[in-house]
């Protein structure tokens, strides 16, 4: 087996796999038996969306689905079985330094410094007005 899965591995890694021909022989690659992102890439590249979209319930991964727009749709299968083969670490999102800050203090702050602004009917875009209007005058960092 270990031989058989160096052997397949070879021929993918030298894109010379013919996708089809293989899913029908042996099944989908497991995870370990493809040597890197781009051979997996030309691997999946050569199926059609149904065969992914198998793929993906096969190996049992979620992927959000798009029904309006085929290509997007298959990108994201797609990406779900390069995601399982090669991992990616998923990093923290960064923090604002403007969380501290309620909504109403930016915009007392903007009154009490007088800095201009145009108000708005949504609070998240009245916040990030007076944030980008406080910034803009040096008032926050």
């Amino acid at each position: 087996m270990a031989k058989k899965t160096a052997a397949v591995a070879k021929v993918m890694v030298e894109g010379k796999v013919d996708a089809l021909a293989y899913v029908k022989a042996n099944g989908y690659p497991e995870v370990g038996m493809v040597a890197d992102e781009k051979s997996l890439q030309k691997f999946y590249k050569q199926l059609d969306t149904a065969q992914v979209e198998e793929w993906v319930a096969l190996e049992g991964l979620t992927f959000k689905p798009c029904p309006e727009q085929p290509a997007i749709h298959r990108m994201r299968a797609c990406m779900a079985v390069l995601r399982l083969h090669f991992p990616v670490e998923v990093k923290a999102k960064k923090e604002s330094p403007y969380k501290k800050y309620t909504t109403e203090d930016l915009v007392q702050m903007a009154l009490d410094n007088s800095v201009a602004f145009e108000p708005s009917d949504d609070d998240r875009i009245m916040r990030m007005r007076a944030i980008m209007a406080l910034r803009a005058n040096k008032v926050i960092a």
